[in-house]
């Protein structure tokens, strides 16, 4: 791949504007094809900025993993300018016209990105097919590719997660340990995993692991976290002090992106 082709595939995967220091704005100026059918006004900005970055990175160097964070990046903007649609807009009529516009828009680019990528072998659309449409042909090659170690992003794993857990708690809770394992530092850790990771280990009666990863949810401040009542479940012998310094170094290796298992 031509170095261009890497830059602008790290920049799809980042959003990082420091390797592509293209601005929305001067996309917008240059190439106003990619910001004709979105919203003038500034409703939804930062949806709006990576459908037009990703828009422009495709030109650049087309791939089907800017077509699938564009269709993700549809799927929030959609929402968002559907919510301003609705807000009546006395003074200016026509600012509420343009957001109706864009939103019919927004849902006709993402159902032709849908249709483009029915067919695909690319692992993030076999994901997204399979779990918002219940393809099952997309989850048969998804998983075919878990076995080939094609799955390699922490999102991938996520998915794979979300699979086993309805019958195979071991592998749902390694899949979340080895996306915990590829985080970079440039990534945000989904921090649901430590919750999932707490719950099923309640569901197989590890008390002790469960309560760690409620720990662990707590210090990265992720709400509802209740550490007395997973405190409680804790067998007589559990040495608090130990699970907690446990908690603690994972919490270090996980900010330090150094976790493995």
């Amino acid at each position: 791949m031509r170095i261009a082709g890497i830059l602008l595939l790290m920049f799809a995967t980042t959003g990082c504007d420091v390797l592509f220091p293209m601005t929305a704005e001067k996309i917008c100026k240059e190439h106003t094809e990619f910001c004709a059918d979105l919203n003038p006004d500034g409703w939804c900005l930062a949806e709006k900025s990576r459908i037009i970055k990703h828009r422009y990175a495709y030109q650049q160097s087309p791939s089907e993993l800017i077509d699938f964070y564009l269709l993700e990046d549809f799927e929030k903007y959609k929402v968002c300018i559907n919510n301003a649609a609705q807000i009546e807009h006395i003074v200016q009529i026509e600012k509420q016209t343009r957001r109706r516009e864009a939103a019919v828009s927004a849902e006709r680019e993402l159902n032709r990105l849908i249709r483009k990528t029915q067919h695909s072998h690319e692992p993030h659309l076999l994901l997204y097919h399979w779990s918002r449409f219940g393809k099952k042909e997309a989850l048969k090659e998804f998983l075919l590719q878990e076995n080939q170690g094609k799955l390699n992003t922490p999102s991938l794993q996520l998915g794979l997660a979300s699979y086993y857990v309805k019958f195979d708690l071991e592998k749902a809770k390694n899949a979340l340990y080895q996306a915990l394992s590829l985080y970079n530092q440039e990534d945000e850790i989904d921090t649901e995993i430590f919750i999932s990771l707490s719950t099923i280990n309640l569901k197989q009666e590890n008390y002790p692991e469960a309560y760690v990863w409620a720990f662990v949810a707590n210090e990265f401040k992720v709400a509802n976290v209740n550490l007395v009542n997973i405190k409680q479940t804790l067998p007589a012998s559990s040495n608090l002090r130990i699970l907690e310094e446990r908690a603690e170094q994972l919490v270090d290796n996980i900010e330090q992106r150094t976790f493995s298992h």
